[in-house]
């Protein structure tokens, strides 16, 4: 299948996304918040706080919208990172309005990185959040397009100890409750399809795991203010399974205010090349 090379630069505007503290709070029981964290989950609580990463909720009918556009095959396709870029704490409820686009097409030769960008305002124009999405499609390459080049990374501290590491255990059922939030892929919960495709089993959605270091962070480095947290990029490296322990750990990086991340099951390392930037 060919991707459409033509969908590129094309502007794609999503519903209005209507939502109150009950779609957050289940977002956030989705990336484990627990009785400890009940300012993300209690709509009473003195202070009721959104996960940044819930950006990727509102946004994900763009993506996919754009996946269809460009001809990417579902079937074979991998997120491969995530950039959320935050202007302003996200309220507990209202109407967001979001628009996106494909930014470009990247040929790696044995497959294609498209890269989908969206933006996002409340109902009064204000600008909340913006996000970056990177989906490598497999066997989708080899049409003569641009590369791309690699950004230099923030360095990391030398001699630096680090900023925290931390260890979060994901439940049997994570993926169960994460996919109510939206992303209905089958291969979070049809044991059949899982095994089928090469995987132990049903597997923990990426942007899951995206969301349970975004926890730490918040925890770590931000005091659990969300409006310190300016943006987190990061890669995902390896599968992830219901009911691993996530050890989360960052470092401080040379530039004021930012951190290098990474996430590991074990000895495996599952999200790679994190980079946090705080306020």
């Amino acid at each position: 299948m060919d991707l459409d090379l033509d969908a590129v630069g094309k502007a794609i505007e999503a519903p209005p996304f209507a939502y109150d503290w009950k779609t957050c709070a289940t977002y956030a029981l989705g990336i484990g918040a627990g009785p400890d964290e009940l300012a993300y989950t209690w709509e009473k609580a003195p202070h009721f706080k959104v996960a940044p990463s819930f950006a990727v909720v509102p946004t994900m009918p763009i993506v996919m919208d754009a996946l269809a556009r460009v001809r990417a095959d579902f079937r074979t396709l991998v997120h491969g990172a995530q950039t959320l870029t935050l202007h302003a704490p996200i309220p507990k409820q209202g109407t967001l309005h979001s628009e996106g686009r494909i930014r470009e097409v990247l040929d790696k030769g044995k497959g294609a990185v498209v890269i989908i960008e969206t933006t996002t305002r409340d109902a009064d124009g204000n600008a909340l959040f913006d996000t970056e999405w990177s989906i490598f499609c497999r066997g989708q390459g080899g049409f003569g397009g641009p590369r791309g080049e690699s950004e230099a990374a923030p360095e990391a501290k030398a001699g630096a100890a680090p900023a925290f590491e931390d260890t979060l255990q994901t439940a049997p059922n994570q993926a169960l409750v994460y996919r109510l939030s939206g992303d209905l892929n089958p291969l979070h919960v049809d044991p059949a399809l899982a095994t089928k495709v090469g995987f132990e089993g049903p597997i923990l959605h990426g942007l899951c795991t995206y969301g349970f270091a975004v926890r730490a962070v918040l925890r770590h480095l931000c005091d659990d203010d969300p409006a310190r947290l300016a943006s987190f990029t990061a890669r995902f490296s390896q599968v992830v399974y219901p009911g691993d322990a996530l050890t989360v750990r960052a470092v401080p990086a040379t530039e004021a205010g930012t951190y290098l991340l990474e996430a590991a099951v074990g000895d495996r390392t599952v999200l790679s090349n994190g980079v946090v930037r705080l306020r």
